[in-house]
């Protein structure tokens, strides 16, 4: 069966047999218009016909074959116009001198008293039309195929991109999640266990639940509250932390690790650089679709250039600069404020269709 994003090689007979059953339908097409309008037999037509098509056919061929892919879809488009019209006009006048000076007294005993008649016109049109078709046809192959190519590379740069993203979140909060949880075993805490099946819960999410291009917002709601449950026994008493959940959450859709990294962001430059008291703010909500994700923590008091977070630095927000450009292009909205806080402000198309990956 014909595929049309198939690039075909060689003249299988699959092919050759489509071919065939293509130039045949204009056979019959011409023979039995050309019968019911002029003078002459369908049998007649027939036999003129399969003549003309040896004109027809070369025509056809050099111009899918050989103009389009040297000039058209080069885009040389000086050049191919030039020489698609005047191969169509020498083409034309080769057919009607065939017809002039053979055709007609063979097959309808006549002949044409005049030679340069509006007929050739006729010839050089008709055969523009019979090779448009095919030329249309090979213009949206190629482009069917430059979309499939185009999807493919979003699709592997996506992969890529992810792949970055799981590998970045694990040196620095999954070794320190697991030093955390060897002190709690040692000393028997009572939240030992919780924080074995939090972090299975995790790593099974990023290992799993991340190789779909789309996951349930309710998933990465999920695995944010186990990141911020586990951070909140690393820091205690010393942080204060909030999360506001609501909307239309259920039902709803995102990509994996795209919410996380904006929370790891405010740890990183929040409680983990101040000593004394920090907070965290996290407000998410969906409402028509459209979800609304703020996360906003507190900066130092007395701030190094290192720890103070910048709102177009880091690695990781980077990352997810290019996940939403290349996921939810023209459907996002991402502000990244510093003032007295670090305020983060995602607003993002859940309705919007994402490239797969």
């Amino acid at each position: 069966m014909f595929q049309i994003e198939k690039t075909y090689q060689g003249w299988s007979w699959e092919r050759v047999s489509r071919h065939v059953l293509y130039w045949m339908a204009w056979l019959i097409l011409y023979a039995a218009t050309n019968s019911t309008h002029l003078e002459g037999s369908f049998l007649s037509w027939t036999g003129v016909e399969l003549m003309i098509m040896g004109i027809k056919l070369p025509f056809t061929y050099f111009v899918i074959y050989y103009l389009v892919p040297n000039y058209l879809l080069t885009k040389r488009y000086a050049t191919f116009f030039p020489l698609f019209i005047l191969f169509s006009i020498v083409g034309g006048i080769v057919i009607w001198v065939l017809y002039h000076y053979y055709l007609n007294a063979t097959y309808f005993n006549y002949q044409a008293p005049h030679f340069w008649t509006t007929k050739i016109i006729y010839k050089v049109i008709d055969l523009i039309y019979i090779s448009s078709l095919p030329m249309m046809f090979k213009l949206y192959q190629q482009q069917h195929l430059q979309e499939k190519r185009a999807t493919q590379l979003v699709e592997q740069k996506l992969g890529a991109e992810l792949k970055i993203l799981k590998n970045q979140l694990h040196p620095h909060f999954l070794f320190n999640t697991l030093n955390n949880l060897y002190g709690m075993v040692l000393t028997q805490h009572p939240q030992a266990a919780e924080v074995v099946v939090r972090l299975s819960n995790m790593m099974s999410y990023m290992l799993y639940d991340c190789e779909r291009p789309q996951i349930d917002l309710e998933k990465e709601i999920e695995n944010l509250q186990n990141y911020v449950e586990l951070e909140k026994i690393r820091y205690g008493k010393r942080l204060e932390f909030s999360f506001e959940l609501g909307g239309e959450v259920a039902g709803k859709r995102i990509a994996p690790l795209l919410l996380l990294p904006f929370l790891e962001n405010a740890f990183k430059h929040g409680a983990e650089t101040d000593e004394t008291k920090a907070w965290i703010r996290i407000n998410l909500w969906v409402e028509n679709g459209s979800l609304t994700y703020l996360v906003e923590n507190s900066i130092p008091t007395i701030a190094t250039e290192e720890t103070m977070p910048k709102t177009q630095s880091g690695v990781g927000l980077a990352n997810v600069r290019k996940r939403l450009a290349l996921l939810y292009p023209d459907s996002h909205e991402l502000e990244i404020t510093r003032n007295d806080t670090y305020l983060v402000t995602l607003k993002l198309n859940l309705d919007h269709e994402m490239p797969h990956r």
